[in-house]
């Protein structure tokens, strides 16, 4: 089968599409995180139904929110942010109303919203930089709440806080801890051989875990691509760094990078799992027709035929769950 080349993908932000690229294509990878972040218990085979992103406010202006899942009963919301923003707590407190209410729970003339657990994940990070986004929220009748988000602080993570809490979604990133002395590390012989002792490292547990029955191939590959991309991008002017940390790379981890996930199918496969994938399809259709995306679109964000997804919409209709005015 063809394979992904990192050198000719094409992405707006590697930072954000990267995560992008793991909600929607690996999102049982965010198992881990979830659990790390929230002190869930939740097995890494437990299904993950990544949701419509994109949510209106009163002004029906868009707002895309880098990731917001379900698992079993509870609801997700993680941003990615590749540098401390002054302006991410309210934001984050925006996007959570916005979700929330998207699920409000009408009990005759009252109405109940939960909010989502929510963090934002930092790939960088100061000294000054707090372990919570805190808002204090004033209301008029004197009640008061203190909306506090959590912040996971990825260079705060050594790599084996990441092997042996399994944050493989994390491992993209780990080139962003040395962008500060890559010139340097560029020049330094030994220096670079430490760096790439690091990455054959990382290269070698992701084939661990694939022989072991734990990760999956494509999952591996995939997560190969995305390491390479970002190194591509960090390290771009320092040539032998890109050159000994991708082709090191590509000596101990050789897989064919199946595509096929683009027709829909490749995960359900990879992983033994096309039955859970199909009802995993149908819930977030379920989730984008309640919200009136239309067909067209929801059969690229589930990655399905347009016919396909017109019967989804007839079942929809039918099941009665269109009750949104």
């Amino acid at each position: 089968m063809p394979s992904h080349d990192s050198s000719t993908l094409t992405y707006n932000t590697p930072y954000d599409d990267i995560w992008r690229t793991i909600v929607d294509r690996m999102p049982h990878l965010l198992i881990p995180l979830v659990n790390e972040v929230f002190k869930e218990s939740y097995p890494e085979s437990e299904p993950v139904t990544p949701l419509q992103n994109e949510h209106m406010d009163s002004a029906a202006d868009k707002i895309i929110s880098d990731s917001y899942i379900r698992i079993r009963d509870k609801y997700y919301h993680l941003e990615c942010q590749s540098s401390p923003d002054g302006t991410m707590a309210i934001r984050m407190i925006e996007y959570d109303f916005l979700i929330a209410i998207k699920h409000a729970q009408k009990d005759e003339m009252e109405y109940t919203i939960n909010y989502p657990h929510s963090c934002v994940i930092y790939l960088r990070h100061k000294e000054t930089t707090p372990d919570l986004l805190t808002v204090h929220v004033n209301f008029p009748d004197g009640n008061a709440v203190s909306y506090k988000t959590p912040i996971i602080k990825t260079r705060n993570y050594t790599l084996d806080d990441i092997f042996v809490k399994n944050l493989l979604c994390l491992l993209p990133y780990y080139i962003v801890r040395y962008e500060d002395s890559l010139h340097d590390i560029n020049k330094d012989d030994e220096r670079l051989e430490q760096l790439k002792e690091e990455y054959r490292r990382i290269y070698a547990h992701l084939l661990t875990l694939q022989q072991q029955g734990i990760l999956s191939q494509y999952d591996a590959a995939e997560l190969k691509t995305l390491i390479d991309l970002l190194v591509n991008h960090v390290a771009q002017k320092e040539h032998r760094i890109r050159k000994g940390v991708i082709s090191m790379g590509g000596k101990v981890l050789i897989f064919p990078h199946d595509i096929a996930y683009d027709q829909g199918i490749a995960k359900g496969e990879a992983r033994g799992e096309i039955k859970g994938t199909q009802k995993t399809k149908k819930e977030s259709a379920f989730e984008m027709f309640e919200d009136r995306v239309p067909c067209e679109k929801v059969a690229r964000y589930i990655h399905e035929t347009i016919e396909n997804v017109k019967e989804l919409e007839k079942e929809w209709r039918k099941s009665g769950k269109n009750f949104k005015k």
